[in-house]
């Protein structure tokens, strides 16, 4: 039998990962239809960096100090867990010199089952706080969309597109990503990151402000 440092810890990396990059994938507002037969005229382009919204906005950088506040409680989580095991392991390795072949299946037996337990648990973490964090995300994301289609009308802008697929902007004023987030303070200065109980299949929409709840202990193995 040998304990595997890892098997907690890849279970536990997608929960380190960075704010997702859904939000730049947030399509820009479809222009309107020209009449059959019209000359179409040159449109006005607008650029929008939809990660830098996210980043820099009020309610992106409350969306991550919460995040950081949730990794850090999986984090703990994780190490404690690593350490139940290890000391499971040791006390069988102690042990098992002087105990009967039987007893030594049984402890082995426990302790797989031990280590099923501690994955799962970390699994159900990661995918609660994945759940969360995309829910809060794409708060700022609808908003956004608000917003630009809002400066597109205001500004009889014809086509905004993303930064990230432009290649070449001759003229720094086509980008209106300040406004955007100047905008969204305004509208929307915090998103309360909603991190649903470990194993539950939904989660409420993230809403305004407060903290997200405290995540429950993991419970005990019993052998």
């Amino acid at each position: 039998m040998r304990y595997s440092k890892s098997i907690l810890g890849l279970a536990f990396a997608g929960a380190m990962a960075a704010v997702p990059a859904a939000i730049a994938q947030t399509p820009a507002p479809a222009p309107a239809a020209a009449p059959a037969g019209a000359t179409l005229a040159p449109p006005t382009v607008a650029v929008v960096d939809m990660q830098r919204v996210l980043l820099e906005s009020a309610a992106g950088r409350s969306i991550q100090t919460q995040l950081e506040g949730e990794r850090r409680k999986i984090r703990d989580q994780v190490a404690k867990l690593d350490d139940e095991l290890k000391a499971t392991e040791n006390e069988i390795k102690r042990q098992r010199s002087v105990m009967a072949p039987d007893a030594v299946n049984q402890q082995v037996q426990g302790f797989q089952r031990k280590q099923a337990d501690a994955q799962r648990v970390v699994q159900e973490r990661q995918e609660a706080f994945t759940k969360g964090q995309n829910d809060a995300v794409n708060v700022v994301g609808d908003n956004m969309r608000d917003i630009v289609q809002q400066l597109a009308a205001e500004r009889h802008i014809g086509l905004i597109v993303r930064k990230e697929v432009v290649l070449s902007m001759a003229d720094k004023n086509m980008d209106i990503t300040d406004d955007v987030i100047q905008r969204l303070n305004t509208k929307l200065p915090t998103v309360t990151v909603t991190i649903p109980a470990p194993g539950t299949a939904a989660a409420q929409p993230a809403t305004p402000a407060a903290q997200a709840p405290a995540a429950p202990a993991p419970k005990s193995s019993k052998k």
